[in-house]
């Protein structure tokens, strides 16, 4: 960054800048909608910081796979935000305790927004192409902080469900995810011939 010249280098700053004041916001919100929109504002700085200084001819290609990615997989939680319209956090808690229980689909929309930010093997495919185009400092905040959002919305996402919802849902759907990824991997690394001693 310091190498760069004086307009490109202010740019750069301004959305590194841009980028913490969202995350803050982030972290600090304590409704749910207020939640959502820091989320996905959160990610916009990275999608201008590999439009304008990534390297490569994909550059446009990966930021629109970033783009869409996050789009469509945080419309889910949008609609079940005007789905059960509720605003704040703890009235999510209260919709689970008049006996309107969270389904098991209501749950799946609340996190898979959550889980495409984190580095789930089948929801991460956006991931490597950011990380190959983003400028060095683009990948820093992406891998250092922007991917840990997503598990941090999803544990505060859990912390609102019933315990009849964290103990059956929760666990048993992560641990799934976990395993089917792991075995995956394996399959694929088995097939490698290009193995190092």
């Amino acid at each position: 960054i310091i190498m760069m010249e004086g307009n490109r280098m202010n740019y750069m700053m301004m959305s590194f800048y841009f980028s913490m004041l969202f995350l803050v916001l982030f972290f600090g919100s304590d409704d749910l909608l207020n939640f959502l929109v820091f989320f996905e504002l959160s990610m916009l700085p990275i999608f201008l910081l590999i439009g304008w200084w990534g390297k490569g001819k994909e550059r446009m290609f990966s930021n629109y796979y970033f783009f869409l990615y996050t789009l469509v997989t945080s419309l889910p939680m949008f609609m079940l935000i005007l789905k059960t319209m509720t605003l704040g956090m703890e009235s999510m808690t209260l919709y689970n305790y008049y006996n309107l229980k969270i389904t098991w689909f209501m749950f799946l929309l609340l996190v898979l927004g959550f889980l495409t930010k984190l580095p789930i093997y089948g929801l991460h495919i956006w991931l490597p192409k950011a990380h190959v185009d983003a400028p060095v400092g683009g990948s820093m905040v992406l891998a250092g902080i922007l991917l840990k959002i997503g598990g941090f919305g999803m544990m505060r996402c859990f912390m609102l469900m019933g315990e009849e919802v964290k103990m059956t849902y929760s666990v048993f759907f992560i641990m799934f995810l976990g395993v089917w990824g792991l075995m995956f991997t394996k399959v694929v690394c088995l097939r490698l011939t290009d193995f190092k001693v």
